[in-house]
């Protein structure tokens, strides 16, 4: 009989292929709906290279897989609208439901120790070598499993109107206590890194609030406004859109209406507020705890 880790690995496996067949699938769905109407946010140098909006869709559908220059927080993010048959729709479904398969698949191995996990993983890479290497040759390293499990945002019936948000990056700060700091660190490896923040955390008063920072990428969201039953007015969804949003279509409908968004959020420099409280430099970098300001400690 396998063990648990035996079987958990080849259920990674299985929903890994499973997932890249339905997205194949659908990716398929959406390039032969030529008769309906797309759009997707385009770079001045897309444009004037009339890049087609149809295939750069299909693209970020299928971005799995890091680019060689990524960030490994960064996930790809386009706003975009296209206009799908029943069949592209019914793909999309069961393109969204394998990825949650496959996340399901993940998060269970993750739960074994540290090395079964990573040899797990690198079996994955073993039996998709062929992929792997076809993407290694398009510029991308390794696979982004935030990429892999956001789902294909779609809508049940076509809006009236679309409009797309960009959210600007900020931070989520978290007020923690000296004890907690000190647990997060005790349960990371143990590195000279590990001792020496430990070492520094045990030189500070055990009441001391620190402040423990997350930051927050800039995200894509969709306003969307829909008709309401019987003509009583509209309703309205917001909705986080990081892949063009697939709308059902019937041949010669057009898109709802929308305005052109670019596709990168466009960021003003801020200034810099007189009364910032947390210390710039991290104090313990490990776990990105910073100390407050003296005056307000």
């Amino acid at each position: 009989m396998p063990d648990s880790s035996s079987i958990l690995r080849i259920t990674l496996l299985e929903s890994f292929e499973n997932l890249l067949t339905s997205l194949n699938n659908f990716c398929t769905a959406v390039r032969h709906d030529t008769t309906l109407p797309v759009w997707v946010s385009c770079t001045d140098a897309e444009l004037l290279n009339n890049l087609d909006m149809r295939l750069k869709a299909i693209e970020l559908y299928r971005a799995l897989w890091y680019e060689d220059h990524q960030d490994g927080r960064e996930t790809l993010t386009c706003p975009g609208i296209v206009g799908a048959s029943p069949d592209t729709m019914t793909s999309a479904h069961a393109c969204n439901a394998a990825k949650d398969h496959f996340k399901t698949a993940v998060l269970a191995l993750k739960s074994l120790v540290r090395a079964e996990v990573a040899a797990a993983m690198a079996d994955l890479y073993r039996r998709q070598e062929t992929v792997a290497s076809a993407m290694r040759r398009m510029g991308a390293s390794r696979l982004n499993l935030k990429q892999a499990y956001r789902h294909i945002p779609l809508l049940d019936q076509r809006p009236l109107k679309v409009g797309f948000t960009w959210s600007k990056q900020g931070r989520v700060i978290q007020r923690t206590g000296v004890a907690e700091a000190r647990r997060l660190l005790e349960q990371r490896i143990e590195t000279p890194q590990i001792l020496q923040e430990l070492q520094r955390l045990a030189g500070i008063p055990d009441d001391e609030m620190l402040a423990r920072i997350r930051s927050v990428c800039p995200h894509l969201r969709a306003n969307i406004v829909f008709a309401a039953p019987e003509g009583s007015g509209v309703l309205r969804r917001l909705m986080q859109t990081p892949l063009p949003i697939l709308i059902p279509l019937q041949r010669g409908e057009p898109l709802p209406e929308f305005v052109p968004t670019a596709p990168d959020l466009l960021t003003n420099p801020r200034l810099r507020r007189a009364d910032v409280r947390i210390e710039d430099e991290s104090f313990l970098p490990t776990i990105r705890i910073h100390r407050y300001r003296l005056p307000y400690r």
